[in-house]
């Protein structure tokens, strides 16, 4: 993964795939939403006997998952960092002209459309074209992203289950994103003083070697134990940092 190289030798990293994704279980009865993603992390976790961690970060849908993680087991992490996280205000909240709105549209028409938007993300993988250079369509794969869409971006809580977490949260985006609301990020750092939001200016939504460096430093930062940049009290200290 590019952040590895950037961190301290001895921090434990233990990246995992999604489910649904990559090399991990892409079961069809699965709804691939994020207590559905959050549940199978922990039973990774729990596989290689990890109670506890010092940081979880996600990235794009995984950062959705992240803060569920961080909802339904409050005790495995000490901090968490969102990494081009789409976090979008519910439904009821939407004005006719606002950001999330047209980003659901679109989402919702590769929803109604399963074998043409299959075909699109295949044509978008091999021509380099998606907005995430890390993401791989295969067959199986684009259907659990089709699923995943509908389950936990579209119809997520995000925004409301984020405002209630006390832990300290770093958010990361870039500027020339096309599936985040910069605003929503802004304003959550803004009206908590547990969140803190960096905007890059010439990143995308994947995740860069440039974005990986920023990433680092903001990690070196959580596991040297010092003070978040706007809460009170310091993060704990620990010898070895697990993500």
């Amino acid at each position: 993964m590019p952040l590895e190289p950037y961190l301290p030798k001895d921090t434990r990293v233990i990246a995992i795939d999604m489910l649904g994704f990559g090399n991990s279980p892409k079961p069809d009865w699965k709804s691939y939403n994020v207590h559905d993603q959050a549940a199978s992390i922990v039973a990774t976790l729990r596989r290689e006997f990890i109670n506890n961690v010092d940081i979880i970060i996600g990235h794009s849908m995984g950062s959705l998952a992240a803060v569920e993680l961080a909802k339904q087991y409050p005790k495995l992490s000490k901090s968490l960092i969102l990494c081009s996280p789409p976090i979008y205000y519910p439904r009821v909240d939407e004005k006719i002209h606002h950001p999330e709105k047209i980003l659901r549209a679109l989402y919702e028409f590769f929803n109604s459309h399963p074998r043409s938007s299959k075909r699109f993300l295949q044509f978008a993988d091999r021509h380099n074209i998606w907005p995430d250079a890390g993401f791989k369509a295969d067959e199986v794969t684009a259907e659990s992203f089709l699923i995943a869409l509908n389950t936990a971006i579209i119809n997520q809580t995000t925004m409301n289950d984020i405002t209630k977490l006390t832990l300290p949260i770093a958010i990361l985006s870039g500027k020339l994103d096309p599936l985040i609301v910069e605003r929503n990020l802004k304003k959550l750092a803004k009206d908590h003083n547990n969140i803190t939001h960096t905007s890059m200016a010439t990143q995308r939504h994947e995740i860069t070697d440039k974005y990986a460096k920023k990433l680092s430093g903001i990690v070196k930062e959580y596991l040297a134990g010092k003070y978040s940049p706007k809460t009170n009290r310091p993060i704990e200290k620990s010898k070895r940092g697990s993500l």
